[in-house]
């Protein structure tokens, strides 16, 4: 993942990427520059692409397809 890929996108959709990405990543104890977090942004930067502009809708989508499996995500939160 490149930022140059994000050099299309307006203000508005960065700043709706990244805020959405730090809250979905923020909620499930994901650091986004893990395994997990980089198939976050670039399914952000896919759903943004498509269309969707409201942060909940971004961060609804990445709960559905990028949420790490449970235990990832309570040996995240043991440490």
């Amino acid at each position: 993942m490149s930022l140059f890929e994000l050099l299309s996108f307006t203000d508005d959709e960065i700043d709706l990427i990244t805020s959405a990405l730090c809250r979905w990543s923020e909620r499930n104890h994901i650091n986004v520059h893990s395994e997990y977090g980089q198939a976050a942004l670039r399914h952000a930067i896919a759903l943004v692409s498509a269309g969707i502009q409201s942060p909940d809708s971004v961060i609804a989508r990445l709960d559905e397809v990028c949420a790490p499996p449970a235990a990832h995500r309570s040996s995240v939160r043991g440490s």
